[in-house]
């Protein structure tokens, strides 16, 4: 049984999810690149891990206070 965590996301969902407009998460993934994703007829799909993965790889490190 799958469980919501395991659940593709719709391309409208996972933007919602990183903060993006719907067009520009499909630019970042099917023109640049930039995050893996399911492609099922004309859908595009995300599965929550790439999105976390990407989020962690977007992560910019601040510095210390001196």
């Amino acid at each position: 049984m799958m469980t919501t965590e395991d659940r593709n996301l719709s391309l409208k969902e996972a933007a919602a999810k990183l903060g993006v407009a719907p067009l520009t998460l499909r630019r970042m993934a099917v023109y640049q690149r930039r995050l893996p994703y399911l492609k099922v007829g004309r859908k595009l799909l995300f599965r929550p891990r790439d999105l976390d993965a990407f989020e962690l790889n977007c992560l910019v490190a601040g510095r210390a206070a001196r």
